[in-house]
């Protein structure tokens, strides 16, 4: 009996425990589970104390909408109005004390409590309020009793102001429906800012009414016009996200300077770029005229967009074009511009003073603050800690640097007394795994855990400042450290589709958001893949496509719906990451993004779990977790034969079933190699060396994918050759 008591005991608490798991993302600052659960029924119903706001009310209606969804129950009411003011009865108060304004350093923090008779939301800002709704829609659950909001006791607010995410329209331009549920999914993530890249070597993408063969002719027919940027802007201030506005200039302006030739530092005819790449037509920045024309346009732009800060980009200008014009080179002579680096400064100065007369705070790449020197010289400042010769030591204070090539530019923004975003290691469009950007940090200096591939911040310099992170030393004081103000995830559009955009944002980009909203020493990469299994579903429920374009695609590819087979090589390959799909340099804006390596997706399920499954066994090598590992490769080994039937009538097929011919070698070598282990035999040097060899060989990308398995079983090897 006492035994009994015991087992009932033990289950109990595992299903305590169970129900105990947090599935949050972003994770609160400050969160206590409890069993004292709110059940829903159809008479849940809202009410709103302390202001009455519009904003509020919508999304107040917007989250019964989407409760009624997730539950199946038909609520008496969900349009919540002003009647809705000040409710008794209703067992969900939410209490904001103000309208927020949707600016830099807005009020986002709330207090959320859920016990069995009633759940409160108390915020300082309506803004607060909607953060704690989507927080409140992540703790729904079931059982066999119905749906309930977990028990909880929520203390919350963000760690940075600026998490944002980067949206490219000139590259593949991205139409109203993508835009919104881009930010309804910021909004599940509580992501704050969305960063509008407006324009281009491939185009200029929003009406002007000001110049309007901008749009007309520089614009391949894909702009938002004043009312629909007014839309977007009026979609994200509802949801409590800022948009920014990015015109990249002087270098990236082939758009301009197609409908406006003379603004050129090169006299000629231009035409939109359908490549991707870094070019060379660059703003002539010493011609007046060149002021009036942006003057005009910015201010234009700057009226469109009511909030502070306005990007001018500033990055990857060559300075070719002005190297090769004789007055511009004695331009530079006559005002002591000693170099290209100079001459860019001489001319963000001159349009820092047109965006302040709007109002507006600039924002730069971090060309537009560090200067341009060798490797080994710079290498030698920055481990000196001699931050102040890294930059140009004339850039306005008040300008913000955002960083993408490296953490040099971070700190020695900081260091400096500059505002500073980081972004480099959150260029989503990379295809990187997950847990590099969620480990990329831009206070890194507060942990001592440099992610493995420590290119996510130090590009260029990684020796000596990586040991004294490693040993603890802050390289920032607490002020300077305040002067990073966020992050910004970036999409940058060449190699994706209506289709596929989706798939490379989510659900990855929300692991991001959670780097910049909850604390620091939030960092258990097994944990953030768990949760963020569940965030994936709550992306999809509000429009995101990423899951279930990923099958239709493959049907496509297909050319039938008898797509099993497929899916047992496509999960577990993945897109070539980082630039390596620019090297063969045959994509241009027309190219199909309908094949394989845009049906794979970066950092899958399938893989990671098997990963997980093969670090198990040869941590503690097993029979049974190997004939796990046996009944996977016996999936691939006969899997190939049906790839092959396929691939005969398909060409689309070629390059799937290289992988997949990869697969059957390689499951049929590890197969053998393994039943000699399991039966205490040491395979030779040559079957150990062979199977090195086909690993090896397997690793080859193939449809700009390659099989990531490959380089997984590697870690096998060590084991093969064990007694």
């Amino acid at each position: 009996m006492k035994f009994l008591l015991f087992l009932l005991f033990i289950l109990a608490s595992s299903i305590q425990g169970k129900a105990q798991q947090i599935n949050l993302m972003p994770m609160p600052s400050s969160i206590k589970l409890s069993n004292k659960n709110f059940r829903l029924t159809p008479n849940f119903a809202l009410s709103i104390s302390g202001i009455s706001d519009k904003r509020l009310n919508k999304e107040s209606s917007r989250f019964m909408q989407r409760l009624s969804e997730r539950t199946g129950l038909f609520f008496k009411t969900w349009n919540i109005t002003d009647k809705n003011f000040n409710n008794p009865f209703a067992p969900l108060k939410i209490h904001s004390l103000s309208k927020g304004v949707v600016q830099m350093d807005m009020e986002e923090s709330y207090e959320l409590n859920i016990d069995e008779s009633k759940v409160t939301i108390h915020a300082k800002s309506d803004i607060g309020a909607i953060r704690a709704l989507e927080t409140l829609l992540q703790l729904i659950a079931s059982d066999a009793k119905g749906f309930y909001f977990q028990g909880a006791s929520i203390q919350d607010n963000p760690r940075f102001a600026w998490r944002g995410l980067l949206l490219s329209q000139p590259y593949h331009f991205m139409p109203m429906d993508v835009v919104k549920r881009t930010l309804d999914a910021m909004a599940v993530v509580k992501m704050n800012v969305f960063h509008l890249y407006i324009s281009d070597d491939q185009g200029y993408t929003i009406e002007s009414k000001v110049f309007p063969e901008l749009h007309q002719q520089a614009s391949g027919g894909n702009y938002f016009t004043h009312a629909q940027v007014a839309e977007i802007i009026e979609y994200a201030d509802q949801r409590g996200i800022r948009v920014i506005p990015e015109i990249d200039l002087p270098g990236h302006s082939t758009a301009i300077l197609t409908v406006f030739p003379e603004l050129a530092s090169t006299k000629k005819a231009y035409v939109l770029q359908d490549h991707w790449g870094v070019f060379d037509p660059t703003i002539d920045p010493t011609q007046e005229r060149t002021y009036v024309f942006l003057d005009t346009l910015l201010t234009e732009v700057a009226s469109l967009f009511p909030d502070h800060y306005f990007h001018i980009g500033g990055d990857e200008n060559t300075g070719n074009d002005w190297a090769k014009n004789q007055d511009i080179q004695a331009f530079m002579k006559e005002n002591k511009l000693k170099d290209a680096v100079s001459l860019q400064n001489y001319f963000n100065k001159r349009i820092q003073k047109i965006l302040k007369r709007s109002g507006k705070i600039t924002v730069g790449w971090d060309e537009i603050l560090m200067k341009k020197m060798d490797d080994s010289t710079a290498k030698q400042y920055f481990e000196a800690g001699n931050f102040n010769q890294l930059i140009e030591s004339d850039v306005p204070k008040d300008i913000v640097v955002q960083s993408w090539r490296g953490m040099e530019a971070l700190l020695s923004s900081a260091k400096n007394g500059y505002k500073s975003i980081l972004s480099k290691g959150y260029y989503i469009d990379l295809v990187q795994p997950t847990y590099y950007h969620y480990l990329n940090d831009p206070i890194p200096f507060l942990n001592k855990v440099i992610i493995p591939d420590s290119e996510a911040n130090f590009n260029r310099f990684e020796s000596e400042i990586i040991k004294k992170i490693q040993q603890g030393e802050r390289i920032l004081s607490p002020a300077e450290e305040k002067l990073i103000i966020g992050g910004e995830a970036t999409m940058w559009t060449e190699h994706v589709s209506l289709e596929t955009i989706d798939s490379r944002l989510w659900p990855r980009t929300a692991a991001i958001a959670e780097r910049l909203w909850s604390p620091a020493d939030v960092r258990d990469v097994d944990d953030m893949y768990r949760r963020l299994e569940i965030i994936s579903l709550h992306l999809e429920w509000v429009g995101s496509t990423h899951l279930k374009n990923k099958l239709m695609m493959l049907r496509r590819l297909a050319g039938s719906d008898n797509t099993q087979a497929l899916e047992q090589v496509v999960d577990f390959i993945e897109p070539l990451k980082g630039y390596k799909r620019n090297e063969a340099n045959n994509f241009t804006k027309y190219s199909p993004y309908t094949l394989l390596v845009d049906v794979a997706i970066p950092d899958p399920t399938a893989l990671r779990n098997f990963n997980k499954l093969l670090e198990s066994f040869l941590r503690i090598p097993s029979d049974a977790s190997m004939e796990k590992l046996v009944k996977q490769f016996q999936k691939w080994e006969n899997n190939h034969s049906s790839i092959q039937k396929m691939a005969l009538s398909n060409p689309l097929l070629a390059d799937l079933s290289t992988h997949s011919a990869s697969l059957q070698a390689i499951s049929k070598q590890s197969i053998a190699l393994l039943n000699l282990k399991k039966a205490k035999k040491k395979p030779s040097y040559l079957q150990i060396n062979a199977y090195a060899q086909l690993l090896k060989k397997s690793m080859k990308p193939a449809g700009y994918c390659e099989l990531s398995i490959a380089e997984s079983l590697q870690k096998i090897i060590p084991f093969l050759r064990q007694n």
